[in-house]
């Protein structure tokens, strides 16, 4: 059930996102031209390269919500959610250290390649960074809302940050003018935050006295001692980091190998692939406490063989529809300034095709012993697709990170998970009499 409400809210949001980043493009191109998008869109996906913001802690807390009997009086829950909160914060101040850092040896203007060159950039991307990590605390609450099985409720929430980001952009051009054109991404970092605050206090409510009691613990480190959160932290960090590193990389790589205009293509095809991934995401995610809690229960009978292939037939599906409608779709999108390719649009769903038939396999082994097996397989997969993408781009221009990516995944991860659960059947399908897949 909570992966159908979550593929619910999913579809809802997405669609709600489409309209609102389409619109969003078309305004800023309008309004600006195709070197002031391209900045826009490296400096929106800078947290998508930081979702590793608790250091993989966060696995500790999905765990224990989804096996609690009462999750509001749990001594020991309070206590790890304590240490978290500190993992947060620690991670919060060192982020904002290194933005700092870049600011002033103008690390953002070599990162941002070409796109750097426009006035204002370094600025602009030291102030969303500032933002982000000021909401970095607050994103603790999407770990325990995931847990109690209520990711439908994430998705929605979250879905208001699109809404809020072209609120803000029609703003910033409205009354800003040429003087606002290189921070428009901020609006997007300003739309997290209230998020952020507003998934934390509804969390809050529902968890209650949990988080309140976790956030007075926080300062006292010594009346309040961490408990053990990094033994599955580490390994989950591994995971975290690598389809960041993977994927929130390209747009980098091609700033460094490509042009503007790549960047550009790249960002006005990623608003519909990016968008399938969320659906992706949402119904995968929502299988890790599903899965946690029926074998916990002993009731877990099937492996995740077959809600792989619904996955990844059904972005096949999505990848054909919008190939077919591909020309008057992205020309729509980018107001006319921009075309996307037909091979930019079969590598994009060949690489979310292949993320959708992982994740199945991933959320099945998110037990302790099955996290830590998957440190080396995700690790791979990174520095292979970021090796890859650096070798292809030069050639492929845009295929070459969306190729880089698929290789990666399919060699690295999907080949070692599907092996490790055929080996390890028993351990993870509590019930013996089930029948193989």
């Amino acid at each position: 059930m909570s992966s159908l409400l979550a593929v619910l809210a999913r579809l809802v949001t997405m669609a709600v996102s489409l309209v609102t980043g389409v619109i969003t493009t078309r305004l800023i191109l309008g309004s600006t031209d195709v070197e002031h998008y391209a900045l826009y869109s490296l400096l929106i996906t800078i947290p998508a390269l930081l979702t590793f913001t608790d250091l993989g802690s966060g696995a500790v807390l999905v765990n224990s919500i989804a096996t609690s009997d009462d999750p509001r009086a749990d001594v020991q829950l309070r206590y790890q959610l304590t240490a978290v909160g500190r993992v947060l914060l620690a991670f919060a101040t060192a982020a904002m250290a290194l933005n700092t850092i870049l600011l002033v040896t103008g690390g953002w203007l070599a990162i941002f390649g070409e796109a750097g060159q426009i006035p204002g950039a370094a600025l602009a991307a030291f102030l969303c960074i500032t933002i982000f990590c000021l909401g970095v605390p607050l994103g603790i609450w999407t770990r325990l809302m995931l847990g109690q099985g209520r990711n439908h409720i994430v998705i929605l929430l979250q879905g208001l940050v699109s809404p809020l980001t072209l609120a803000g952009v029609w703003l910033m051009l409205k009354f800003g003018g040429d003087r606002t054109e290189s921070y428009l991404a901020m609006a997007s970092y300003v739309a997290m935050l209230i998020v952020a605050a507003l998934g934390l206090a509804i969390t809050a409510r529902t968890t209650s006295p949990l988080v309140g009691s976790a956030a007075r613990m926080v300062p006292w480190l010594k009346r309040f001692p961490s408990v053990r959160v990094m033994d599955v932290g580490w390994p989950m960090l591994a995971q975290t980091v690598t389809y960041p590193i993977a994927v929130g990389t390209q747009r980098y790589i091609l700033a460094q190998f490509g042009s503007a205009r790549d960047v550009a293509e790249y960002g006005v095809a990623g608003q519909v692939f990016f968008a399938l991934n969320s659906l992706v995401l949402a119904a995968g995610v929502a299988l890790w406490p599903h899965f946690a809690k029926r074998r916990h229960q002993g009731s877990l009978s099937t492996g995740p063989f077959g809600i792989s292939l619904l996955f990844a037939g059904g972005i096949a599906a999505a990848t054909a529809t919008i190939w077919l409608i591909g020309p008057w779709l992205f020309a729509f999108i980018s107001n006319g300034e921009l075309d996307v390719r037909p091979a930019t649009i079969i590598a994009f769903g060949a690489m979310v095709t292949m993320t959708a038939a992982l994740y199945p396999l991933g959320m099945f082994i998110m037990d302790k012993p099955g996290i830590r097996f998957q440190v080396i397989p995700t690790l791979a997969m990174a520095l292979v697709s970021v090796a890859l993408a650096v070798i292809l781009t030069p050639a492929l221009g845009i295929l070459g990170p969306l190729v880089a990516v698929v290789i990666a995944i399919a060699f690295c991860q999907y080949v070692p998970y599907a092996i490790y659960i055929r080996r390890h059947r028993d351990r993870l399908l509590t019930s013996t009499n089930s029948s193989s897949e």
